[in-house]
């Protein structure tokens, strides 16, 4: 879309206000939409056009207030994210524009799978077809979703574009167009089996390769690793838990599942009082 139409006299549409809630499939749209949990703003509840501003949620707000927008949010991957964006459109008959805009992630490229999925659909794994990021796919039973998004929803690509003057003249072009019937389907929650945390950690003087003694000086974190004698083997320095761990697993420092989960909490720990120049004293609570 060309971006030299004329930007329109700007108007609010009273509070943006953010929702939290969950999908629930009915044919209109109510009070309660979208209900699922994300980031999200609302705008004008009688709005055809859907704002997904990928990556920029710094947008979100002013793209909300925007004339004809109804909804605003962003997306980081192209299988969980473009799902949500997917039923909860379906799920309001008025929306039939989604406006993509804003920067996209460059690894998984939410937004250009988004354009790939309203032109091709997916393929019998469920993979988007002509989706260039990683992790692009959705489940297979959302397929009747997405048949239902491809049939109701155009997709407008202005990605890249992070201007708010620019992409607000943009959408100005965009028709507002008639909703379509309400769809019939079920949008059940997943459904996972609940675990409880918790379990048997191994006392560290049962490592056969030693143990590791954490510590915060200025400017990195400092980790030494003893033998089981207790005779002194390695040091590693490093400003971020997760390297360090990452070292430490390569070198093979570390044989216990739970020994490895013990140190990315203590790591993270250091971590924190390095950035933010509190205390640290390993298996004690960060103190300023």
């Amino acid at each position: 879309m060309s971006s030299t139409v004329a930007l329109p006299a700007a108007r609010r549409l009273g509070t943006i206000f953010e929702r939290v809630a969950s999908l629930v499939p009915t044919g209109r749209p109510d009070r309660d939409w979208p209900t699922r949990a994300g980031r999200y703003r609302l705008g004008d509840p009688s709005g055809s056009i859907a704002v997904c501003a990928l990556t920029s949620n710094a947008l979100l707000r002013d793209l909300a207030g925007l004339p004809g927008v109804a909804i605003a949010g962003g997306v980081y991957t192209p299988n969980l994210g473009i799902e949500r964006i997917v039923k909860a459109l379906v799920a309001n008959p008025r929306i039939r524009t989604l406006f993509v805009c804003g920067k996209d992630s460059p690894v998984f490229q939410p937004g250009q799978a988004l354009t790939a999925l309203a032109a091709n659909g997916l393929d019998d794994d469920g993979t988007i077809r002509g989706a260039d990021g990683l992790l692009a796919a959705l489940p297979v039973e959302s397929r009747s979703a997405v048949e239902a998004f491809r049939a109701q929803v155009g997709v407008v690509a202005a990605i890249g574009v992070t201007d708010a003057a620019t992409i607000a003249a943009q959408i100005a072009a965009v028709p507002q167009l008639a909703p379509v019937a309400p769809h019939r389907f079920v949008d059940a929650e997943p459904s996972f089996v609940e675990l409880r945390p918790g379990g048997h950690r191994q006392p560290l003087e049962y490592d056969h390769r030693g143990f590791l003694v954490i510590s915060v000086d200025p400017g990195s974190i400092v980790v030494r690793h003893y033998l089981a004698d207790r005779r002194p083997a390695h040091v590693m320095r490093g400003r971020s838990a997760e390297p360090i761990l990452l070292g430490l697993l390569r070198e093979g420092l570390v044989s216990q599942l739970s020994h490895a989960g013990y140190l990315g909490s203590e790591l993270s720990k250091a971590e924190t009082a390095l950035r933010l120049g509190m205390t640290y004293e390993q298996d004690q609570p960060l103190r300023q």
